[in-house]
């Protein structure tokens, strides 16, 4: 398999590359969103129609989806959404796996609270 290099292909190389029956390399399309209203389901579509053959998607929001728009999600594989809970669930999750220089970004120290016991 042919080894690309770290930028861009141009539109002349991917041609060329599907004439000689070469694969492109997968990408992984992400779109960010920090708004406070609901995204739907026509946004998550621009972000398919920004897609080629063979990408996959990313969408990151710090709110959430529509009904519509998580339908959408739900029945397209190649596009995965997360909103602003499951962001925060899966840096908690993977903080201590984090790179030192994201945990200055997101400072966080781990707490312990005792909690009753149960009966």
């Amino acid at each position: 398999m042919k080894e690309y290099s770290p930028r861009e292909l141009t539109i002349d190389e991917e041609r060329n590359n599907i004439g000689n029956k070469e694969e492109l390399p997968s990408r992984i399309l992400v779109q960010v969103r920090s708004q406070d209203i609901d995204i739907k389901e026509t946004t998550i579509q621009s972000l398919k129609g920004a897609m080629r053959e063979g990408d996959y998607g990313l969408f990151v929001t710090l709110s959430n989806y529509t009904k519509n728009a998580q339908k959408y999600l739900d029945s397209t594989p190649i596009i995965r959404g997360i909103n602003g809970t499951k962001l925060v669930d899966l840096i908690l999750k993977y903080y201590d796996l984090l790179d030192d220089r994201y945990k200055k970004m997101i400072p966080l120290k781990m707490v312990y609270i005792p909690v009753p016991k149960q009966a």
